[in-house]
């Protein structure tokens, strides 16, 4: 994809001469960001967690920028079947976005992507005996489209409804058809809190010596390379390209986004898993 580096490109209302002036406010020491933001500090949100009835788990969050997303996760019992694609097919995703984007297919890719990863280890627990598997239905609902690129929105979403999904308790014997507990009080977490929490993927912008977290489109549009950061516990798992420059990403940008991004992740988990805990 080539880089953003004009206003009619990016759909940023600032003209070449405010690109230009706001570049150089990101590089200096300190930057100054718009919002007068930390590079590090996102914009407000408002999230919830178990919104959609008759799911096994669902979130709901509102960006800073007027961006929201809901998610809900259902899930079904599945015979092993040779044909198919083995365990990573137990996990089918969905986006739907509402508006003009011709990235959907990119965005399910990002989410699925960082989901499936070994570290996660949710595909053993889907597991059920030697003969079935649950198989889970994440559908993410993208109602009101950032100005932003959405990945982070959709992820932290997603992170929400996955952490708050539940599954009915098994108990049946390996070899037996899979016979569950009827009392929901008994179901058991997707993602245990004593597990591998689920994937989130942060979007970061570098411009010059500078890296910057949650960018606008404004920061987006001045930026010199814009990164999707995958992090699954405490572990960079994935680092994406997004949009960049001709010379590419150097390597002292790589190495300080991942080890900030591990840094700001840790403080986004926190977050999202007070969320739901005063009701």
């Amino acid at each position: 994809m080539a880089p953003l580096q004009t206003s009619q490109q990016t759909g940023t209302p600032l003209s070449p001469a405010e690109l230009s002036y706001l570049h150089t406010s990101l590089t200096l020491t300190p930057p100054i960001r718009p919002d007068s933001r930390t590079p590090t500090q996102f914009r407000p949100l408002i999230a919830e967690s178990d919104i959609l009835p008759s799911t096994n788990g669902s979130a709901r969050m509102i960006w800073g920028d007027g961006g929201e997303c809901v998610v809900g996760v259902k899930a079904e019992v599945e015979k092993n079947s040779a044909s198919s694609g083995g365990p990573r097919d137990w996990v089918e995703i969905s986006v739907e976005v509402s508006g003009q984007r011709d990235d959907d297919a990119f965005l399910g890719m990002t989410v699925a992507e960082s989901l499936l990863v070994p570290e996660s280890g949710v595909l053993e627990r889907l597991a059920l005996g030697e003969r079935f598997h649950w198989k889970v239905f994440v559908d993410i609902l993208l109602l009101t489209p950032p100005l932003s690129h959405p990945a982070t929105l959709l992820t932290l979403t997603t992170y929400l409804a996955l952490r708050n999904t539940f599954l009915p308790k098994l108990v049946s014997e390996v070899a037996e058809d899979p016979v569950f507990d009827d009392d929901w009080d008994n179901a058991l977490p997707l993602y245990p809190v004593d597990r591998i929490a689920p994937p989130i993927t942060l979007l970061v912008v570098s411009v010059g010596e500078n890296i910057f977290f949650d960018p606008t489109r404004e920061e987006l549009a001045a930026g010199d390379v814009v990164l999707a950061v995958s992090i699954c516990g405490k572990k960079v798992v994935g680092v994406r390209t997004l949009e960049g420059g001709g010379g590419g990403v150097g390597r002292a940008v790589v190495k300080r986004v991942i080890k900030e991004s591990c840094e700001v992740a840790e403080e986004v988990f926190g977050s999202l898993n007070s969320v739901g805990e005063g009701d």
